[in-house]
């Protein structure tokens, strides 16, 4: 055989050998790292306190404000706010924490990252946009622009979350980005007494003092609020070598609550009380941290509760399974219930709510019986929201150039 015909020959058999092409539909995604189910499960429970508080809140006759269960109810409902900014911050953590060099350098990660930031800006501010038009906004008053300028909790993710993105971009590797966060918890917490009653309101447009401190009535300024979130990224720090919860990280996390719930309660006992007369329900640090270690001790519940169903398989009996994903799924899709919710409850500048004909108005019965119906028509909506992404993405990858 001829040197030519022998290299033809090769090259056939190279070609036979070959594995026939693969089209982009045969093409797997990358699989992701096992989620958190605690983490879901934490979303899910503040996502249910959160339905149920603001129908309340919004539509139960205030005859009931006197009653002793009603100030548990404030007051339980008030963790409502602290655990979504805590399981931000968890949540970004953990997912930077794994992917730190995709998260962090330019491309279409750190892009989405940025654009659901803005997003969350954006969609805070319409919910209290005063007119639709702009030719209508010449009849808004003061007190209504004003309103529309105070932060309320998706502006302050939005914008927490985006200063946590710049500092893992600026400041390089996981470390340096704890160590500020560290420094930067400290300030917010501990000199909050004094950092949320300067006027800076006088010095800086109110827009942007809102984000400062709570001085012109932001509800969720950076002071002190923004140390839930932080804490959050911190406890993703502390369990980033953990690619899922394990017995391990369960009695890190179990070491690390009791601290933070020991820590106030120390606090009281010494009577040290530094800053003098300052709003201590929105400010003082031993109410934060109470709030904090509350919310950590719900989450390693949760954390047990998915370790002992992992190891005893209950996930195969009674359908459990099947309600814990369903709350998973929820848990994921925070998002657009609470902007579901607050437009049917609230309204908006493009849709009535229920609080224009129903404001304190129901009783008892009836405002349980919304919350009931308002809680099934969110989980609906979460559901086929998951739904609705799982088909755009596998149409997307259906689609994409081989």
């Amino acid at each position: 055989m001829s040197a030519a015909s022998q290299t033809a020959a090769d090259a056939i058999a190279e070609i036979e050998l070959a594995p026939p092409p693969r089209l982009a539909s045969d093409v797997e995604p990358e699989k992701k790292p096992a989620r958190w189910v605690a983490l879901d499960l934490l979303r899910f429970v503040a996502v249910l306190m959160m339905v149920q508080g603001h129908t309340f809140t919004t539509l139960l006759s205030q005859t009931y404000n006197s009653e002793r269960w009603h100030r548990h109810h404030d007051f339980v409902h008030g963790y409502t706010a602290p655990m979504f900014l805590y399981g931000a911050g968890l949540a970004f953590g953990v997912t930077t924490f794994r992917g730190w060099e995709k998260q962090t350098r330019p491309g279409p990660a750190l892009n989405k990252r940025v654009r659901r930031y803005i997003t969350l800006i954006l969609i805070g501010y319409f919910l209290h946009l005063p007119a639709f038009f702009p030719s209508d906004w010449r009849w808004v008053t003061d007190a209504h622009w004003r309103s529309f300028a105070q932060v309320d909790v998706l502006q302050h993710i939005g914008v927490s979350l985006g200063l946590l993105q710049l500092g893992a971009v600026l400041l390089k590797t996981p470390e340096r980005l704890a160590a500020v966060v560290s420094v930067l918890f400290a300030v917010v917490v501990f000199g909050a007494p004094m950092l949320a009653v300067i006027p800076v309101g006088d010095h800086v447009p109110l827009w942007l003092s809102g984000y400062l401190n709570g001085h012109s009535g932001s509800m969720f300024s950076l002071v002190p609020w923004a140390g839930f979130t932080w804490a959050g990224l911190l406890t993703a720090y502390a369990a980033r070598r953990h690619p899922r919860p394990s017995d391990t990280l369960l009695l890190k996390m179990t070491v690390a609550t009791s601290l933070v719930v020991l820590l106030p309660v120390a606090i009281n006992h010494t009577g040290f009380q530094p800053y003098g007369d300052h709003p201590f329900w929105r400010t003082d640090p031993y109410y934060f941290f109470f709030r904090l270690g509350n919310v950590m001790l719900v989450l390693t519940t949760l954390m047990g509760v998915e370790r002992v169903i992992d190891r005893w398989k209950f996930a195969r009996f009674a359908g459990i399974r099947q309600v814990v994903g369903l709350a998973e799924t929820v848990g994921q899709e925070t998002l657009i219930v609470y902007v579901a919710h607050l437009m049917v409850l609230h309204g908006s500048v493009v849709t009535p709510g229920l609080q224009r004909t129903y404001g304190f108005a129901l009783n008892l019965n009836e405002a349980i019986g919304v919350t009931v119906a308002l809680t099934g028509a969110m989980i609906v909506l979460a559901v086929l929201n998951a739904r609705f992404k799982r088909y755009r993405d596998a149409r997307s990858r259906r689609l994409a150039p081989a």
